[in-house]
């Protein structure tokens, strides 16, 4: 062996002045080469690179560092050294690889004064091997010798041959495994004899574990000769190991097979088990909400059968070479998912099975696409502590993963995770199953699932084997067919294999029941070889119609009649009429279906468990299909049941569903059922499912159902799967119905007139208050497209989805809080408060009287500088001077920041097309590229601009950036690598301000302080109109319209141009041809522009503290919607729905959420121009008096409200208060100056020392709790909590009352009738 080593050295600070220091390599205690002597002091890099020579990779090596020293005797002075053997050279070599690093050895001192305190002695060595082959093939002495040892046991084992294979699948896998590495190139074939030893079933898990345990071994064998997995050496301490361990389990399994005496033998794997910080990484993974796919009743394949199909895919999964994902597709009803199974516990009994998931139709949960990745990456994570680890590091650093587009998940859930382990590699294959993809959600829905699947297990180490099993539908089959990593087999149904196994199955099922039937003197070859080849014929290759036809022989009350029965029918010529054959002969003999009671009651029932999001038990059936109208008892679904026990899995305590998927697909399809009397028409079913859940709901709700008592903290509850299942899911039934009925819709307005906020609350109670905000919507989408016709249903469901967006961050926290406070603290002038309030609870007066058209308030401690909203709708992106903030555009927190580093502000940011990336531009004239949820830079940073960066915008298709700013240049950058496409552009005379792609990505617009915008080729960066020169001040902001017809501008000369976007010209405003189309309305300089995603809306920020929406189709102004900010509105940007905007002012740092529609006001209602620092109550509780910022005092009705009084101070007011008797209004402003006023003339009055205003006293049984909840101090109990509002500065308290001063100017008081207020 030829290497190659290059040396330095690390040493003690007092080691600095040392020269003359060089290091002598000894190899096998022969001198092997020396390094120069230092020159520099304290430079011990010698940079020469040595080739040495060895035989084995067992040689030792031994590194001295020495020093010449002029006065010694004995020669230069031996300062330190180390020893180690080539072999783990070569391994530390290969693991430093990866990292670019050299491989660090410690020098031990030969002098305990070189040591002193600092022990810091280290030599770098960098290897280069310069016969890597070699390297590969040479095996060390002692391993081959372990090998040889292990071999030999195996031999013994090997000549049990054929007779064990017939047990199971793993007998079959462990000697196809085990053969294949005795014919290997690198051993003479040995042949093999049939043993003489009988299967005794005491031993049954003797020979399971000894196959398992041959079959560990190989592939064993197969990583150590170099055809494994792994690219990399293996330890020889570690193989050593593993070796000794094989040997004894095998010398263990060995003596409990001679002896017949069962061993409690573990199985022996050469995968590395690590347990530190499990059980704390998995609480983390709990994050990821799995979904729970806890299945044991799902069938295996029989012993000795499907062999050839079960032993490909092993064969597949154990070949390194072969392509790491494997689809199996067939016909429905070919046995895949029984496949799946089988070789999902094969693996597991190897220790080798990562996840195994499946999709169930009908189950909500497992049917969810979004779900999947996210459960692999927790199974794996049960599977092994280390990927564990990883995984856990990747939520640590993004929270919001679970919300992430499914190929970002895959990405950083699943490959990052697994690269990350080098370890992995060596020990042999790791499978995730994935049965029954078709059964994903709907063909369009699961689109985004199939492309992550296919495009990005590319990613994956290929240890990571991912099977899956389908049926081969055309999206399916689309998306995976392109893609050279994915092998796929379909299942032959016609071939002889197939057949035989089909047979097998029906041959072992007819023996289970001629035994379940002894006292019908059954033959005992019954029911024969001519019939079971009959029924085989008939099965036409599916084990589902095997299946179907056993249990249809197997629940009747004559076994050989049922038999005969099934053979009077034709053999059919295709799978789909085998398969339908089967249903009608099992449908044709469950019942009388001349008698309409039975047919009626068989499609009510069969309907709802075809159409229910999720299997519904007998009990929960026969409540939802009660007779609401007329109370009349119906008959239980089981007496319909029970007759269908061949095509329906049920029990009396368990949910019904159907055995297989195909018979749902035969029932609900006309053509291939035949008959009105079995069809289940699903549109018609959902319709009834729904109306029957709403009646059902009518009942059950109530106030209070989980009767709760009102307290700061909450445990969700458990309600009877009667109501929780139509409290979630009769507004999915409803929207999948076609009914535009009148009838309908007064059933749907009646509903939620009566029960809407008892919906609600057991919605929170159930866990699910943020759902509530999704099915809303739904049911608007489905109101605005059925019952158009309906304006009061319209306008309640507009209402109670704003009702639930602006308050479920109060009844989350309890569900009785959707009465206590959400409620009290709704628009008096809303539906919800005209239809709900009752003079029982809180009354509140402040607050507001319509809904506002402000949403919400974020913010962190630092002004914004810009804002940009993904295309997907799930996050918004804002930047300010140290970083740049990801939020959630649902819940409004924060995802992730993304850090720039210090006094380098990002004054624009832009979210990619896809929603994956982040562009920032900075004032150092940087350009960086972000992930946008893990926070990381994905490219270096990007330096073309030698001032402030101020415009950034993508291409359409993602692929191109440009940049421009203070220095006037544009430039293109390719968005993969981070280089320019070209030279920077220049035209523009001053600072460019805004950048712009037409949506078609062949041109882009500028604007720029100097008055122009100019139009340029996004290939060939040449300009393709003359400058546009109308503004008469800088050119702010651009926005083509999504038709890519029109170009609009905003200048600071106060107006807004459309502009022909082909042309350049200016557009006229239209209808009217001779009136340029200029819209006009602001006051100042317009900052920043948006348009709707359907072209109609377009929304303007200026600095005259407002943001304006327009009727770009008509061009004109939306004087209702002006959204009025306190300061100049810097950034607005419409949400991917186009209902929201989002908005960014000058010196502030809180992003503002608008409502597009609503013609509201904000907020509280602001009663003060300015922060409200005291409020106080008169003595007789009748009068409160309040003063503020604005250097005004008021008083206040408590019980209308309405003000009394308004003085005047020419200071701030400090505090406020009434006189003991009530009879004067007593002030003190900020300079401690006392004011006193008449309470019924409010006359000034003559102040003394005396009149100041006090502190209020305790006064009555109220009391607050972190500036959020009320309670009754005398009860201990919980009265209200406040909805986000402005923050409370002042407050004061008066028997039942409590009002407060916020630092918006609002005042706002609540009354609590019915509580004692006695003072």
């Amino acid at each position: 062996m030829i290497f190659d080593i290059i040396v330095k050295a690390e040493l003690p600070a007092y080691a600095n002045d040392w020269t003359k220091c060089f290091v002598q390599i000894i190899v096998d205690g022969t001198d092997a080469a020396k390094t120069k002597s230092t020159k520099k002091p304290g430079v011990f890099d010698w940079q020469q690179r040595f080739e040495l020579t060895s035989k084995t990779d067992e040689s030792v090596c031994r590194f001295e560092l020495r020093r010449k020293n002029a006065v010694s005797l004995f020669g230069p002075q031996l300062l330190a050294c180390t020893e180690v053997s080539l072999s783990e050279l070569l391994l530390k070599a290969q693991k430093t690889s990866h990292h670019g690093q050299n491989i660090s050895l410690p020098l031990q001192p030969t002098k305990s004064k070189l040591a002193g305190d600092d022990e810091n002695w280290h030599l770098f060595i960098q290897l280069v091997v310069r016969d890597a082959r070699a390297v590969a093939s040479i095996q060390h002495p002692r391993i081959s010798h372990s090998l040889s040892e292990v071999v030999v046991k195996l031999e013994a084992f090997i000549q049990l041959g054929d007779a064990l294979a017939q047990l199971n699948p793993l007998a079959f896998i462990a000697w196809r495994t085990t053969t294949a590495v005795y014919t290997s190139p690198t051993r003479p074939r040995r042949e093999t004899r049939r043993s003489g030893i009988s299967y005794i079933p005491a031993l049954e898990d003797t020979i399971r574990k000894l196959l398992v345990q041959t079959s560990e071994c190989a592939m064993f064998i197969q990583e150590c000769c170099g055809h494994g997995f792994t690219k990399r050496l293996m330890s020889t301490l570690w193989v050593e190991r593993r070796i000794n361990c094989f040997t004894d389990s095998f010398t263990s399994l060995k003596w409990a097979l001679e002896s017949r005496v069962a061993v409690q033998t573990g199985i022996v794997s050469f995968r590395i088990d690590e347990t530190v910080k499990h059980i704390v990484n998995m609480q983390n993974l709990t994050k990821l909400n799995p979904v729970d796919m806890d299945d044991p009743s799902r069938p295996e394949c029989l012993p000795n059968t499907r062999m050839d199909v079960i032993g490909d895919i092993y064969d597949w999964a154990t070949t390194p070479t072969r392509p790491s994902v494997f689809w199996l597709h067939g016909f429905p009803g070919a046995g895949k998912s029984t496949i799946a199974t089988s070789i999902a516990n094969l693996f597991r009994q190897q220790r080798r099975l990562g996840a195994f998931t499946f999709f169930t139709r009908g189950v909500e949960a497992r049917s969810d696409p979004a779900a999947l990745i996210r459960t692999i990456a927790y199974q794996l994570g049960e599977f092994d502590p280390r990927i564990c680890d990883a995984i856990s590091r990747v939520i640590e650093e993004t929270p919001s993963i679970k919300q992430a587009p499914l190929h970002w998940q895959f990405q950083r859930l699943l490959a990052d995770p697994l690269r990350s382990l080098e370890n992995l590699e060596c020990e042999g294959p790791v499978l995730v199953v994935i049965d029954a993809l078709d059964e994903c959600c709907r063909t369009g829905a699961r689109n985004d699932l199939l492309t992550a699947l296919a495009r990005e297990s590319t990613l994956l180490p290929p240890t990571l084997r991912i099977l899956i099993t389908s049926r081969a539908e055309k999206d399916i089959q689309n998306a995976i067919s392109s893609y050279s990593h994915i092998v796929s087999r379909e299942l032959d149904l016609s071939s002889e294999t197939n057949e035989r196994d089909v047979k097998t199955y029906i041959h072992h099922r007819m023996s289970a029941i001629r035994l379940q039937n002894e006292y019908l003197d059954l033959p005992s070859d019954w029911p024969g070889a001519a019939r079971v080849n009959a029924l085989t014929a008939r099965a036409s290759g599916l084990f589902v119609w095997a299946a179907t036809a056993c249990r249809y022989v197997e629940n009747g009350q004559d076994p050989e009649e049922r038999l005969s029965q099934l053979l009077r029918s034709e053999v059919q010529a295709d799978y789909e009429s085998a398969l339908d054959s089967i249903y009608i002969t099992a449908l044709e003999s469950a019942g009388k279906w001349n008698d309409g009671a039975f047919a009626a009651d068989f499609r009510e029932i069969l309907g709802m468990v075809i159409v229910a999001e999720n299997p519904l038990t007998s009990e929960t059936i026969d409540i939802l299909n009660a007779d609401f109208t007329s109370g009349r008892k119906k008959r239980p679904c089981l007496h319909t049941i029970q007759h269908f026990s061949s095509v329906l899995q049920w029990a009396s305590d368990k949910p019904i569903r159907v055995f297989h998927p195909s018979f749902a697909d035969f029932i609900t399809e006309r053509r291939r059922c035949g008959r009105d009397a079995w069809h289940i028409d699903k549109p018609h079913h959902h319709l009834r499912l729904a109306r029957q859940c709403i009646a059902r709901l009518g009942v059950a709700l109530q106030k209070n159902i989980c009767q709760l008592t009102l307290s700061w903290s909450f445990k969700v509850q458990n309600l009877p799967d009667a109501t929780a299942y139509p409290c979630t899911h009769w507004i999915d039934h409803l929207c999948q119905a076609r009914c535009s009925e009148r009838s309908l819709s007064q059933e749907v307005d009646g509903f939620l007139r009566k029960h809407f906020l008892h919906w609600v609350e057991a919605m929170s109670a159930v866990g699910r208050p943020r759902q509530t905000i999704t099915l809303m919507d739904k049911l608007r989408d489905w109101v605005d497209a059925n019952c158009s016709h309906d304006d009061s249903l319209s306008s309640f469901v507009r209402d109670a989805e704003r009702f639930c967006q602006s308050y479920v961050h109060v009844f989350e926290q309890h569900p009785l809080l959707v009465y206590q406070s959400a409620l009290p603290f709704t628009p008096t002038s809303s539906v919800i408060y005209k239809t709900f309030n009752e003079p029982t609870l809180p009354q509140v007066d402040g607050f507001r009287d319509q809904w506002s058209p402000l949403l919400t308030e974020f913010s962190k401690p630092e002004n914004v500088t810009f804002v940009s909203c993904s295309a997907n709708g799930r996050y918004i992106a804002s930047s300010s001077m140290r970083s740049i903030s990801v939020w959630d555009s649902t819940s409004y927190e924060l995802v992730t920041s993304l850090l720039p580093g210090a006094r380098n502000t990002a004054n624009v940011v832009k979210f990619s097309p896809n929603s994956e990336h982040i562009a920032s531009g900075h004032t150092d004239g940087s350009v960086r590229l972000w992930d946008a949820l893990s926070g990381k830079e994905i490219l270096p940073i990007m330096n073309a601009h030698s001032g402030n960066v101020y415009a950034l915008d993508f291409s359409e298709d993602g692929a191109h950036l440009v940049s421009a700013g203070q220095d006037k240049k544009i430039v293109m950058w390719d968005v993969r690598t981070g280089e320019m496409l070209r030279e920077p552009l220049c035209g523009h005379a001053k600072t460019v301000l805004c950048l712009r792609f037409a949506h078609n990505g062949k041109r882009f617009a500028s604007g720029s302080r100097d008055h122009s915008i100019r139009i340029w080729d996004a290939v060939t960066g040449e300009e393709v109109l003359p400058p546009i020169l109308h503004h008469d001040g800088a050119v702010n902001a651009l926005v083509y319209t999504p038709d890519g017809r029109q170009l609009i501008s905003a200048s600071d000369d106060k107006t807004i141009c459309v502009w022909d976007a082909d042309n350049g010209a200016l557009q006229r405003l239209p209808g009217k041809a001779n009136v340029p189309f200029i819209l006009r309305g602001h006051h100042s300089t317009i900052y920043s522009l948006s348009i709707s995603p359907n072209g109609t809306l377009l929304v303007s920020a200026s600095k005259d503290t407002t943001a304006r929406l327009w009727d770009i189709r008509v061009g004109v102004e939306l004087p209702a919607l002006v959204r009025q900010h306190r300061l100049p509105v810097r950034c607005i940007t419409f949400t991917a729905d186009g209902r929201r905007i989002v908005t960014s002012s000058s010196n502030d740092p809180v992003l503002r959420v608008w409502d597009t529609e609503c013609t509201g006001s904000m907020g509280v209602t602001r009663r003060h121009k300015g922060l409200v620092g005291s409020v106080s109550f008169s003595s007789d509780g009748k009068r409160l008096v309040s003063g503020g910022k604005d250097r005004r005092v008021r008083v206040w009705e408590v019980e209308t409200g309405t003000m009394v009084a308004e003085l005047f101070l020419e200071r701030e007011a400090y505090r406020v208060g009434f006189s003991l008797d009530g009879t004067k209004i007593l002030a003190e402003d900020d300079a401690r100056a006392v004011f006193v006023w008449r309470a019924d003339t409010h006359e000034p009055l003559m102040a003394t020392p005396d009149d100041a205003p006090r502190r209020d006293g305790y006064r009555g049984p109220l009391s607050i709790v972190k500036n959020q909840w009320i309670g009754n101090t005398r009860t201990e109990e919980v009265l209200l909590a406040f909805p986000n509002m402005s923050r409370i500065i002042a407050k004061a308290f008066w028997g039942n009352r409590f009002a407060v001063g916020t630092a918006n100017g609002g005042v706002v008081i609540v009354r609590f009738p019915g509580l004692d207020g006695d003072r």
